[in-house]
């Protein structure tokens, strides 16, 4: 159900690499140090043809491992210099390429001494720049470069290129993204988070600094009188201001989605009547993100329902999440930009949906439901899933939120089945139900930023059960193995409650990805 907006994902965004050959051909028949051959090899003809295999070898071996998905292959540039080892501004304007500044990663490729010009290089472009390992040389480089504040890298495949390439694009990704915010302002001590997530980040401006995402807000009164299909300046909040409510050309689209949706639920709980509104909203969102150019949402849940208004009209925004989610677009509950972000990395990283919820460790045995069960109780859970599921097992922990997408396996992938129940046990505020508990045994990978936003806990997990699946409100959920729960918890404790998690293990990608944005990492 993805809608026709213009909405620069972060899935799609690509890293710009712009190859670099350069080289030393003599203009002189001579041996030393550092040149020996004999006869027509040390000619200026001989040097050119080596040199034009090397260059070949090294672009094909980038053509033939960059995935196009995520990389923009540049056309090579080549710097070839004689022995007198010229440096001037004009080779130094020709290896930037076209468009020096929209390349995020230049890759050399070295015939010869060329430290001095990377050098200059990148002072004069401050830019990421790797090295395609020909010779011991490269790591010279690298040193003197990291030595000097600069980011740099040596490769020893291909592969490993695109390996790094890969954590490149998700740092450039996130740094792209751009959260549209809802927000209430309280009388809590932070204002500007959610009630329900006094853990999140602490200053965004930090964050802004750190990662490079920018925010936005919105009223949560505007909105709402937006999903209004009204004249658009009879809003009470903007009277007279024209403002992007629901027209009769978008009530269309949404209605044949909500049939569209109920239609294709193997599970249905919901009227029709009902289960519009929630689509309504998602829609709205859309069109928000696309009038503001954000691509990533965040919107509370307390404060927004504390209003009324969600109960008025008969909608949450659970369903936004869910859908946005699975087209590439993270959405959070609970105005968390920290696990928002979070989102955002594990997305980019393992390119499929995240699920995001309250997380913490299922202290429970077989007959028993201990303390850290007990919101479960009141949440409509079936025990028989409890016990099927995590009986006999240890270290198990679990996160539950009525926001899983249908494809957690991966973007572009097949969607898997799922169900439709309300959010209010009255019947309203649409959701979608997955059953985890058919992945029992997938890994999966959760990770989380500190309030502070310099630090990262990253952990890996195996899928032992779900719950939920046709319960209402926030009881969908999932239970997964962890080495330590004792001490996931205890990292949980420095970083706080919703710990988004995607399928497969990313564990050392995260890692990565924190390295280069110089984070400290926290794992079990």
């Amino acid at each position: 159900m993805e809608l026709d907006f213009d909405i620069k994902k972060g899935i799609d965004v690509k890293l710009n690499v712009q190859p670099i050959m350069y080289g030393i051909v003599h203009d002189y028949v001579f041996e030393g140090p550092c040149r020996f051959g004999a006869g027509e090899e040390l000619t200026t003809e001989a040097e050119m043809m080596h040199y034009q295999e090397v260059k070949k070898d090294f672009v094909k071996s980038l053509e033939e491992v960059c995935d196009p998905s995520m990389v923009n292959l540049l056309p090579c540039v080549e710097i070839i210099r004689d022995e007198t080892f010229p440096l001037t501004e004009e080779l130094l304007v020709k290896g930037g390429g076209e468009d020096p500044q929209s390349v995020d990663l230049f890759i050399f490729g070295n015939f010869g001494f060329g430290i001095d010009y990377v050098l200059e290089f990148v002072a004069k472009y401050k830019k990421p720049i790797a090295y395609m390992e020909f010779c011991c040389g490269n790591t010279s480089a690298t040193a003197a470069l990291w030595a000097r504040g600069y980011e740099a890298f040596v490769f020893e495949t291909p592969e490993d290129a695109m390996h790094t390439m890969r954590i490149l694009r998700a740092k450039k990704a996130l740094a792209q993204t751009k959260v549209l915010k809802l927000t209430r302002p309280t009388g809590a001590a932070h204002g500007t988070m959610s009630l329900s997530a006094q853990d999140s980040f602490i200053n965004l401006e930090d964050v802004t600094n750190k990662l490079g995402v920018k925010f936005r807000s919105l009223d949560l009164h505007e909105f709402a009188d937006m999903m209004h299909n009204v004249p658009d300046d009879t809003n009470p909040t903007l009277p007279g201001r024209h403002c992007l409510n629901i027209t009769d050309e978008d009530q269309k689209i949404i209605n044949e989605m909500t049939s569209e949706l109920l239609d294709g639920a193997d599970y249905n709980s919901m009227e029709f009547k009902e289960a519009e509104p929630s689509v309504r909203a998602y829609y709205l969102v859309n069109k928000l993100l696309e009038h503001y150019e954000c691509n990533a949402w965040a919107s509370p849940c307390p404060d927004m329902c504390a209003t009324r208004r969600l109960n008025e009209d008969h909608y949450t925004l659970c369903l936004n999440h869910s859908l946005n989610n699975e087209n590439g677009i993270c959405s959070a509950c609970e105005m968390d930009l920290s696990a928002l972000l979070s989102m955002v990395l594990l997305s980019n990283l393992s390119f499929s949906a995240p699920y995001m919820g309250n997380t913490a460790v299922a202290t429970y045995k077989k007959g028993e439901k201990t303390a850290p069960l007990v919101p479960l109780v009141n949440m409509q859970y079936e025990p028989g899933e409890l016990e099927s599921s995590i009986e006999d097992l240890e270290n198990v922990v679990y996160t539950f939120h009525a926001t899983p997408a249908r494809n957690m396996k991966g973007f572009g992938t097949e969607m898997q089945p799922y169900g439709v129940n309300s959010f209010a046990y009255s019947g309203w505020g649409t959701t979608l139900r997955y059953d985890f508990a058919k992945d029992n045994g997938q890994v999966v990978t959760m990770c989380r930023f500190d309030p502070t936003c310099e630090k990262i806990f990253v952990a890996k997990g195996t899928i032992c059960g779900g719950m939920g699946y046709k319960a209402k409100n926030c009881s969908e959920g999932v239970f997964f193995q962890v080495d330590d729960a004792h001490k996931f918890l205890q990292c949980a404790g420095q970083v706080g409650n919703h710990i988004p998690l995607v399928y497969g293990d990313y564990v050392d990608d995260v890692k990565e990805l924190a390295d280069a944005l110089n984070l400290e990492v926290i794992e079990l």
